[in-house]
């Protein structure tokens, strides 16, 4: 009897290090964007490979580096495929004309799959989605290297960022970071540990520190998208008590 009360609470035990185990590794997928460590690897096609993890897969695209965690009720067909353009447009599925720039943008990042862009049924769905994908993108900061801000002098906690740009360079659209002084934005964390960020002007740190956050139209519209996933966007839609 005692040998299987000892077999149970083994088993207990390792069931709960597992889940643990497993939490941490989800956890690092959603916040770091990495591979899952305990997962199955397969490579679906030339331009996808999916990581059939525990409860959840993850899919990397080949062609714009895009990593996309979603549910096995999910269809695999996820990354954008390859398209082609008719004077600069690209004709869905439901009829609609999308540009070379706006289809780049919705592409990018894994932000919509190649499902939902051949579902766009109206130009006002369009246009949503493009509303959708800029603003999300436009938050993604980086820090500025020391190396960038030389001669700067900023107060303790204060860090200089860019934010990006949609740019055309030879046809082909990204976002692009420049790392020019005008383009400067200081971020420090506020006493509720949330980080916030002013203008960076004539050399130095505006006092009116704002909170990144979306609008209400953005946060209906953003889980018609992959975004509905990553669990850090809910929290930029909470509105202040």
């Amino acid at each position: 009897m005692k040998s299987l009360k000892k077999i149970f609470i083994i088993i207990i035990v390792l069931l709960v290090v597992f889940s643990g185990v497993v939490y941490i590794d989800y956890f690092l997928v959603k916040t770091k964007n990495t591979f899952p460590k305990i997962s199955i690897k397969e490579e679906l096609d030339d331009e996808t490979t999916v990581y059939k993890a525990v409860l959840y897969k993850v899919w990397y695209c080949k062609n714009n580096k895009a990593i996309s965690i979603g549910s096995y009720s999910d269809r695999d067909a996820i990354c954008p495929k390859k398209y082609t353009y008719d004077n600069g447009y690209y004709k869905n599925n439901m009829g609609i004309n999308i540009s070379k720039r706006d289809l780049e943008l919705l592409i990018s990042d894994g932000v919509y799959t190649s499902e939902m862009i051949e579902d766009i049924n109206s130009e006002s769905d369009l246009k949503d989605k493009v509303y959708v994908a800029t603003t999300y993108e436009q938050t993604k900061y980086k820090k500025v290297d020391k190396d960038k801000r030389e001669g700067i002098t900023l107060e303790s906690g204060v860090e200089l960022v860019v934010f990006p740009t949609f740019e055309s360079n030879g046809g082909e659209y990204s976002w692009v970071y420049n790392y020019n002084e005008e383009n400067y934005s200081c971020m420090k964390t506020d006493k509720n540990k949330t980080k916030v960020f002013s203008k960076f002007e004539n050399g130095k740190c505006s006092d009116d520190y704002q909170k990144l956050q979306y609008d209400d139209k953005w946060c209906s519209l953003y889980k018609n998208s992959t975004l509905i996933y990553k669990d850090d966007i809910e929290k930029l839609c909470e509105k202040e008590a």
